[in-house]
């Protein structure tokens, strides 16, 4: 944000400038990742091979990986889904608008900038512990929380169009986003075997994209049509309110069932006996 702030205006041509300098940016990033040295999974997996008869049936029946439309109905799954989908789209269209919510109100692009930088800071601060608060108190009271907190901030912006509407409103949908997305992670971790990682989370990953795109595309036509106050009052507060109804349910649910909410629930499919 700081560099857009200083390269709006580089070039004749308005924000051209910043598109420029982001292009640039993401060229560095490529290029810093190819010096990344990635450990060989595959070779690390099949090292070791025993001949013995009862650890190659142990080990076949541990090969026998279920279908990724099993694994993607599992209600933990889902719910890890739905709170991706979540907390990222409604985060997303909220950052998005916001900029031309500020530009109809008269604020300036520096400070349109300046919001959306303390936005990243309260999306990204909060990694520091929010694993820690997973292990304290699970995974589904923190995605459920991060859902609460997007939430408020939501209901912020219908204070008002002053700077500090937009600022701490923003703040705290970061601050949400965060928990929601880091304890929806957190769960998905429970609803897959080891073998099972990659499909899993590359399905995961997939939703959660979709959303993102979805919502970035969508913010604009969203805000100029029906204004900002209805975008952050009614479709994010409502979509917002429904989410938490489902996850409240489902963690009172989970509640019930393990009598701790900290404890990891046993998959959904774990007593059904794979043929041999």
């Amino acid at each position: 944000p700081e560099i857009a702030k200083h390269t709006v205006n580089a070039l004749p041509q308005p924000y051209s400038g910043a598109y420029l300098t982001t292009l640039c940016e993401c060229t560095l990033l490529l290029l810093s990742m190819t010096l990344i040295q990635f450990p060989n999974i595959k070779k690390a997996d099949y090292a070791i091979v025993s001949t013995s008869p009862s650890k190659m049936t142990i080990s076949d029946n541990k090969k026998t990986t279920r279908s990724i439309f099993v694994i993607a109905l599992q209600r933990k799954f889902l719910i890890a889904a739905l709170g991706g989908f979540v907390s990222w789209s409604a985060m997303a269209v909220q950052m998005s608008a916001t900029p031309l919510a500020m530009t109809r109100a008269g604020y300036h692009f520096a400070q349109a900038t300046t919001v959306i930088e303390f936005h990243l800071l309260g999306m990204f601060v909060p990694s520091f512990f929010t694993g820690t608060l997973c292990n304290l108190f699970g995974s589904r009271l923190v995605t459920l929380t991060g859902l609460l907190i997007q939430l408020t901030g939501a209901l912020l912006f219908q204070r008002g169009l002053r700077f500090n509407h937009f600022n701490l409103g923003l703040i705290i949908v970061g601050v949400g986003w965060n928990f929601g997305y880091v304890g929806a992670s957190a769960l998905l971790t429970e609803s897959h075997r080891h073998d099972e990682k990659q499909k899993t989370h590359s399905l995961y990953e997939a939703i959660v994209m979709c959303s993102i795109s979805i919502a970035f595309f969508s913010s604009a036509f969203i805000e100029q049509r029906f204004g900002w106050m209805i975008l952050t009052g009614k479709i994010i507060s409502t979509y917002l309110a429904l989410a938490i109804l489902i996850l409240f349910v489902d963690t009172v649910l989970a509640l019930f069932q393990s009598k701790d909410i900290r404890k990891s629930l046993p998959m959904d499919d774990e007593d059904i006996q794979t043929p041999a």
